[in-house]
């Protein structure tokens, strides 16, 4: 399982997770905490999909110049 899918299943769990307290009297204090998790996860999963679309996009330019000079 690579990073990118770990990432996108903790994301799940925790609106898993967020679903399951609705009803909780706590739930504002559990919440509180959970968006923290939340927030980091998905600043993870924006720079790696970021740096996967920089990556393909040099490979792409390199192609393109391969062909270029053929």
């Amino acid at each position: 399982m690579n990073e990118k899918t770990r990432l996108i299943l903790a994301l799940q769990q925790i609106n898993n997770i967020t679903s399951l307290l609705q009803d909780n009297k706590y739930k504002n204090f559990l919440y509180s905490n959970l968006i923290t998790i939340e927030v980091e996860l998905q600043r993870q999963l924006t720079n790696l999909t970021y740096h996967e679309r920089k990556r393909l996009q040099g490979r792409d330019q390199e192609s393109l110049n391969v062909a270029t000079k053929q």
